[in-house]
């Protein structure tokens, strides 16, 4: 019992100093929520993301469209 609490201890001190040292989202003092979603909207890799999963809704969503016309047409 007394080297699982030592184990547990030592996982929980682990995880407290890894989740300190982890980076964090840099806000800029006095910047407002407004303009940080802009900030964020306007990242030039979150519009690569976007683009990304946008195309590829639109291709499982021609997908399933084909399979549900196949499917009525049985």
């Amino acid at each position: 019992m007394r080297n699982k609490l030592i184990v547990i201890g030592a996982v929980a001190l682990i995880a407290y100093a890894v989740g300190t040292r982890t980076p964090r989202v840099q806000v800029k003092n006095r910047e407002s929520v407004g303009h940080q979603i802009v900030r964020l909207w306007d990242d030039p890799r979150a519009r690569k993301r976007r683009h990304k999963a946008a195309k590829k809704a639109a291709a499982a969503a021609e997908k399933r469209a084909k399979k549900t016309f196949h499917d009525l047409r049985k």
